[in-house]
């Protein structure tokens, strides 16, 4: 089995002096994570303050988590400091390919530092690689390619683009067959034109091409015919029963075991304004059987 988890972590700086600062849930986030046991972690709205203790919420995942190791780094001209779609992965289990990994930007030039297109309100970023499976320290033949992106919430042909950029990349950086998944908060609802794109369905009037590597999503998989779930709670506000985040797969015998979102249990403190989204998964192992 193979444990995923997507946690919009909400970024630090917004929530500064409110009930909700960062360093009144930092324990509650780092809990979170560690107690899902999961194998890779996508997170989202991190920021890096390396001068600012109290929001340094980039710092605090690296110290909090010493089991896990980190990829990604800020998004904007600055790489010391800023917000990023981080990957947490167990450094026990997994090895990230130093050949085969980094940061994309989501515009019409992905190498280059903080671009954006699209009428994207910020840059945004897809964090990826590839990760060995280890057993005893050694490799056991089995890879897979992790990636955790952040949408754009302004325009839904916005998150469109963005979207399809993180498919194409996907289909080029994966072998044939080998387990893909790609975790996110994507601001678009379950029908969306993005999800839908993801999904390899047609989307009427929309300018991409088909996505060349059709997804699944894992909760929806896992919980065939439940009415969907919020998993933006806006710390207990919001009334839309609609999930915006999402853990997606592709890769042959890949299936999800099981996807739910965390709660806290009633009356409990929220980590973040989202609840992170658990997806378990059978995957074939390196001679084809299942782990």
């Amino acid at each position: 089995m193979i444990k995923m988890l997507s946690f919009n972590l909400r970024v630090a700086v917004c929530e500064r002096g409110t009930p909700h600062a960062w360093p009144l849930r930092r324990g509650l986030c780092l809990d979170a994570i560690r107690g899902s046991g999961c194998d890779f972690c996508g997170a989202q709205e991190a920021l890096w303050a390396p001068d600012d203790p109290d929001v340094d919420q980039g710092g605090d995942l690296a110290r909090g988590l010493p089991e896990y190791a980190m990829l990604g780094g800020p998004r904007d001209e600055d790489a010391t400091r800023g917000e990023g779609t981080p990957i947490l992965y167990r450094r026990d289990r997994w090895e990230a390919d130093a050949a085969a990994r980094g940061t994309l930007w989501l515009s019409e030039t992905p190498e280059v530092r903080a671009s954006r297109s699209w009428d994207s309100s910020c840059a945004r970023t897809l964090v990826w690689a590839r990760f060995h499976e280890l057993s005893g320290g050694r490799r056991t033949g089995r890879s897979v390619v992790f990636a955790n992106t952040h949408l754009d919430y302004v325009y839904e042909h916005t998150a469109l683009m963005q979207a399809a950029l993180c498919d194409r990349i996907l289909a080029e950086k994966a072998h044939p067959g080998e387990p893909v998944f790609l975790t996110g908060d994507f601001n678009m609802y379950e029908r969306s034109w993005p999800v839908r794109h993801l999904l390899g369905e047609d989307v009427p009037g929309a300018a991409v091409p088909p996505a060349p590597l059709p997804l699944r999503e894992a909760w929806r998989d896992a919980n065939p015919g439940a009415p969907d779930e919020r998993s933006f709670h806006g710390w207990g506000r919001a009334t839309m029963n609609r999930r915006i985040d999402y853990v997606f797969y592709a890769g042959k015998g890949v299936r999800p075991a099981s996807a739910r979102l965390r709660k806290p249990p009633e009356g409990g403190a929220f980590p973040s304004d989202h609840h992170p989204l658990e997806a378990e998964f059978r995957i074939p192992g390196p001679s084809g059987e299942e782990k």
